[in-house]
């Protein structure tokens, strides 16, 4: 095994299942109950954190989940995976946006899915979990290993 095997990098829509049941939790859940083993490594960037939270708030409004006990979840599991090193966390600097602007420029897309792709390759993940298809596809065409995630209906 070398270094970076068992890095998994999530996407916010695939870190939000962890807090929020819908189609795709129970794998994330297994993603998860791996990194507390020790097997896996979770990543993901710090721009996912911003996001989730307004995915979280938008459920608070639609189907009456507590968004600010989500987000107290997540951020304790964060510091606990920290705590066992099993957690890569990708900040955004000037040259991860560089390069985040060239794959938005280069495939058509948001700069948010931009940085995804830089940052899983930054973490040097094996897997990039996410249950957006577009980025999917694009970041298989960039040289990522996928798995697609299924979505609500």
């Amino acid at each position: 095994m070398t270094i970076h095997e068992g890095i998994y990098y999530l996407d916010t829509s695939a870190l939000v299942k962890r807090y929020v049941e819908e189609p795709g939790t129970k794998i994330i859940d297994g993603v998860f109950d791996d990194a507390y083993k020790g097997v896996k490594t979770i990543s993901f960037s710090y721009w996912n954190l911003g996001e989730a939270v307004v995915v979280f708030d938008k459920y608070e409004r639609i189907i009456g989940v507590d968004a600010k006990r989500l987000l107290r979840d997540m951020l304790r599991e964060i510091k606990t995976l920290a705590k066992l090193h099993r957690i890569i966390m990708i900040g955004i600097d000037p040259l991860i946006l560089r390069r985040s602007i060239n794959v938005a420029l280069k495939h058509h897309i948001y700069i948010a899915d931009a940085l995804q792709i830089i940052s899983a390759r930054e973490s040097k993940s094996t897997l990039f979990i996410t249950a957006d298809k577009q980025l999917a596809h694009i970041s298989e065409i960039e040289g990522l290993n996928i798995l697609l995630l299924p979505t609500p209906k």
